[in-house]
C-alpha cells in the first residue's frame, strides 16, 4: 500500500485546530465509530417528521456492522446523517457521532472527532481518505461521460497529490485486481460494464485511499443472486486482508451470513435489535427480526408459500401509540398497543431487544419462536439452511 500523507496532514491540522469538534489525541480507541443518542428529522415546526429515534450504536476497528429492515424504517438516513451527507429537509435534532481517526504516525493514537459539530473543512478531509461509501446505484455514482481510468485518477489526483501518472495508473491497475478485474476495464465507459462490474469498481474507488471504514448503501440490491454472493465474498476477502471496518445496509438479512459480525435491526427509525450474527440468525427475540428472517425463500427442502410479514411499516408521521410494531405483530399484547418498550439488555448478554416478551414479567409467556437458545458449534450458514 502507497502511505497516504494527507492522513498524516489532517490529523495534524484537526489537532491543532481550535474548534470544538475536535479532541485531544488519545491512546488507541477499539471502536472506530461510536453513535450516541442519534435523531434526525425531516422538517422543523409542527410538520416534523422523525426519521431515526434515539439511536445508539458502535463500531469496533475491522468488524463489520449490518444495518438491516425494510424499505423506510431509517437505514440509510442515518448513515447519511452520521457522515453529514444527509441533504435538505434532512436535520440532525439531538446526539452526536465520535469517528476516532487513526494518528499514521503513531498507529496507537487516535484523533476523536466529532461528525456532528465537524467544520466543512474537517469533513473534507476525512471524507475518502478515511470514510467512503459505495452508494445503491453504480450506475448513477459513475460519470456517465467519463471513462473509468478518469475516475480513479481524479480520486488520486485530488487526495494523493504527490502521485506522478504512471503511480496513479499503477495504483488504479491494483485497485481493479484488488475487486477481481482487469485493467482493460479502464479504458471503459461506465455503460459498457456490467451491472456487477460497475459495482465492484465502486468498492474499487471506496478503497482507493485506504479508509478506516467503508459504509455501504444495499450495493447489492440491483444484481443478480450470482453476482450478489460473488461481492459479498470478495467484500469478505477484502476486508480480512486490509482491516477496514464496515456498515453494510440492507433489507435482506440473508445476504448478511457471511459477512456481518454484529447486526442492529431497524424499524419506524429504531433499533428493536441488536445483536451477533450468529446469535440473531440461530435465536431472533424480536417478532420483526423473526419475520425478516422467515421472508426470504428457502435454501434447502420442500418448496413453501413465504407468508412474509402482513401489514406494512407505520407512517413515521403517524405513529402507532405503544409499540411501533404491535399492528402487525403476531404476538402483540395489550400492553404492547399503549406502552413503547425500551431497548434493553436481555440478562447478562451483549445483545438487546425492544420488546415486553422479553420483560422479565413470569406472567408473559414467551413463544418458542422467539426464545430459541443458541448453539455455538452451529456456524451461522449451518444455522441458516436449519431455519430453512
Amino acid at each position: 500500500m502507497i502511505a497516504d500523507p494527507l492522513k498524516t496532514q489532517s490529523a495534524a491540522k484537526m489537532t491543532e485546530s481550535p474548534q470544538h469538534s475536535v479532541a485531544p489525541v488519545s491512546a488507541r480507541h477499539d471502536f472506530v465509530l461510536e453513535v450516541n443518542n442519534f435523531s434526525v428529522d425531516y422538517g422543523v415546526g409542527e410538520d416534523m417528521v422523525r426519521a431515526v429515534n434515539d439511536v445508539t450504536l458502535k463500531l469496533r476497528r475491522s468488524q463489520v456492522l449490518g444495518i438491516a429492515g425494510e424499505s423506510g424504517s431509517g437505514k440509510s438516513t442515518l448513515v447519511y446523517a452520521m457522515t453529514r451527507l444527509l441533504r435538505a429537509p434532512g436535520v440532525i435534532s439531538s446526539g452526536d457521532v465520535k469517528l476516532n481517526l487513526t494518528n499514521e504516525g503513531d498507529p496507537e493514537e487516535v484523533t476523536p472527532l466529532s461528525l456532528v459539530d465537524a467544520s466543512e473543512r474537517e469533513l473534507r478531509n476525512i471524507r475518502w481518505s478515511h470514510v467512503s461509501i459505495v452508494l445503491q446505484s453504480a450506475l448513477n455514482a459513475l460519470n456517465p461521460v467519463l471513462r473509468v481510468s478518469r475516475e480513479f485518477n481524479e480520486v488520486l489526483k485530488t487526495h494523493r497529490k504527490g502521485m506522478t501518472r504512471s503511480q496513479r495508473h499503477d495504483r488504479s491497475v491494483e485497485l481493479l485486481k484488488m475487486v477481481g478485474l482487469n485493467e482493460d476495464r479502464l479504458a471503459r465507459f461506465p455503460h459498457e460494464l456490467s451491472g456487477g462490474q460497475r459495482q465492484r469498481i465502486m468498492i474499487a474507488l471506496a478503497l482507493a485511499l485506504d479508509p478506516e471504514l467503508v459504509i455501504m448503501d444495499e450495493p447489492t440490491t440491483a444484481l443478480d443472486v450470482v453476482t450478489q454472493r460473488e461481492i459479498i465474498n470478495e467484500l469478505n476477502d477484502l476486508r480480512s486482508r486490509y482491516g477496514f471496518a464496515m456498515i453494510f445496509i440492507t433489507h435482506d438479512l440473508s445476504l448478511l451470513v457471511e459477512l456481518a459480525d454484529e447486526i442492529v435491526v431497524m424499524y419506524a427509525g429504531a433499533i428493536v435489535e441488536r445483536a451477533g450474527a450468529s446469535e440473531l440468525y440461530q435465536a431472533p427475540r424480536h417478532p420483526y427480526t423473526l419475520g425478516l428472517l422467515n421472508s426470504f425463500p428457502p435454501l434447502h427442502g420442500e418448496r413453501r408459500e413465504l407468508a412474509g410479514i402482513p401489514g406494512s411499516p407505520p407512517d413515521l408521521a403517524e405513529l402507532p401509540e405503544g409499540c411501533s410494531f404491535a399492528p402487525r405483530c403476531p404476538f402483540a399484547m395489550q400492553r404492547c398497543r399503549h406502552e413503547a418498550p425500551p431497548l434493553t439488555n436481555i440478562g447478562d448478554s451483549d445483545r438487546s431487544v425492544a420488546c415486553w416478551l422479553h420483560s422479565g414479567d413470569p406472567s408473559v409467556r414467551v413463544p418458542v419462536e422467539l426464545s430459541r437458545e443458541m448453539n455455538p458449534s452451529r456456524t451461522r450458514v449451518t444455522a441458516l439452511k436449519e431455519r430453512t
